[in-house]
């Protein structure tokens, strides 16, 4: 489980580089869509991607990842481990 904390912890530092301006992840939970707070936009969505693609060796080429799961911190993380797998 502590691999999976560092994993959210570090997942989290990410997303707070690629936030929109004026934005924060403060109070945002988990399984919130970040989209639809108003967090990310759709610029932030492909680094999402290529982020997953370069530091967690995610494929998503493959087809079997719902782009609604990279929506929230804990469908990322849920893709992440998947991909440990």
């Amino acid at each position: 489980m502590a691999d999976m904390d560092d994993t959210r912890a570090t997942l989290v530092r990410f997303l707070g580089t690629i936030v929109r301006s004026g934005q924060t992840l403060d109070g945002v939970d988990d399984d919130q869509n970040l989209i639809d707070a108003g967090v990310i936009d759709s610029l932030a969505m492909v680094q999402i991607i290529v982020h997953l693609e370069k530091d967690h060796g995610v494929d998503l080429r493959m087809g079997n990842i719902d782009p609604a799961a990279l929506a929230s911190v804990a469908g990322i993380l849920r893709v992440i481990d998947a991909a440990r797998k």
